[in-house]
């Protein structure tokens, strides 16, 4: 890296990503790596992605296939080089989506589910029906909130899609 201003962002932007990822479960180097496959304009080889981060190249291994595995990155083969290359995917806005929505779902499944397996309040003792009531409104409430994100949220894929459709066309033709 230099000394630029966009190396000093970039490599703050690292270093965020590399918090965010290791905030989210994976280790931080995951994030290292998609902080450097984000601001790449072509695709990286796992040898060159080891030496801009300054650490192995086993370790990239590993660590790029939870990439990889999340959709956040490709794998590429280049003609006849037998190394392999990484890069972002093209739709890796539609994936973050879809793994937000997958996730939200997953947690609004298990709301109602709470909300479906709680006991009979007839068969409850007096010392548990306050507690019960609380938590029934409290649980109830999150449902709530979830069905409104879900409507709020019905259409935004492909507005989303249309509007980057319509920058990338603009883009092309400032570039003309």
């Amino acid at each position: 890296m230099g000394n630029g201003e966009f190396d000093r962002f970039r490599s703050e932007l690292t270093e965020r990503m590399a918090r965010l990822f290791e905030e989210s479960g994976s280790s931080p180097l995951v994030g290292r790596i998609y902080a450097l496959l984000i601001c790449s304009p072509e695709p990286v080889s796992l040898q060159e992605i080891a030496e801009r981060l300054g650490v192995t190249k086993a370790a990239v291994s590993i660590q790029v296939r939870t990439l990889e595995s999340l959709g956040h990155c490709l794998k590429l083969a280049r003609g006849k080089d037998r190394k392999d290359y990484y890069c972002i995917p093209e739709e890796h806005l539609q994936i973050t989506m879809r793994m937000v929505m997958e996730r939200m779902t997953a947690e609004m499944n298990w709301v109602e589910d709470t909300l479906r397996k709680l006991p009979d309040p007839l068969v409850l003792q007096e010392s548990e029906k306050a507690s019960f009531q609380v938590l029934q409104q409290r649980y109830s409430e999150l449902a709530v909130f979830y069905r409104v994100v879900f409507r709020r949220l019905e259409g935004v894929e492909e507005e989303m899609n249309r509007l980057i459709s319509d920058m990338r066309g603009r883009n092309t033709e400032n570039e003309s």
